[in-house]
């Protein structure tokens, strides 16, 4: 898996119990073909709470793929595209992945993400 595009450092395995997470290039706008990967791992007995602070993609063609546990077919949460806000989304355990992809015309101003692990017992 490669997390290099046109020279830009994206995606990448993201440590902590807290962080953030930017599309290439904001708040400038992100570039075409990208193709960045995040596994966000904040250690055993957390869940992830994933905030969007800003999210500006091109409708359906540059989408953020969220994936609850390692990024595999089967662990597929949600697609989000377009300009409106997504709800917080909550990881079942203490992995959550993003794969942001884009086709070859029209971007926008990309996402900002926040992250924070929490204590499963917190989470109820």
């Amino acid at each position: 898996m490669s997390f290099f595009h046109l020279g830009q450092l994206c995606g990448g395995v993201v440590q902590g119990l807290n962080g953030t997470i930017e599309s290439p290039g904001f708040p400038h706008g992100y570039p075409n073909y990208a193709n960045c990967t995040w596994i966000i791992v904040t250690g055993e007995r957390n869940r992830i709470q994933l905030s969007f602070h800003t999210f500006a993609l091109e409708e359906d063609f540059d989408i953020v793929s969220i994936y609850d546990g390692q990024p595999q077919p089967g662990n597929l949460k949600m697609r989000l595209s377009g300009f409106m806000l997504p709800s917080p989304i909550v990881s079942s355990g203490s992995i959550l992945a993003l794969w942001f992809t884009t086709d070859f015309a029209v971007s926008a101003q990309g996402f900002k993400a926040i992250y924070e692990g929490k204590r499963q017992w917190l989470m109820l």
